[in-house]
């Protein structure tokens, strides 16, 4: 892999770490928050849900990008 594909597929896990981080620490944020049980679930699932939308994301522009390197 070239060099410029690495430093491509470095930019998309960074900007997907930092992305997954806060939707990580908002998840905990809420887990220990006072708001009932039925908020929380569906505070969380959306979370969720941003989360494999997140990651998908990734998994799509990282094949881009080794597509383009071949």
């Amino acid at each position: 892999m070239d060099p410029q594909s690495q430093k491509q597929i470095d930019e998309i896990m960074y900007e997907t770490n930092e992305k997954i981080s806060a939707n990580v620490h908002e998840i905990k944020d809420i887990r220990f928050s006072k708001m009932d049980e039925n908020e929380k679930q569906s505070k969380c699932d959306k979370l969720r849900e941003e989360f494999e939308k997140v990651m998908f994301e990734a998994k799509e522009k990282i094949e881009k990008v080794m597509k383009e390197c071949q």
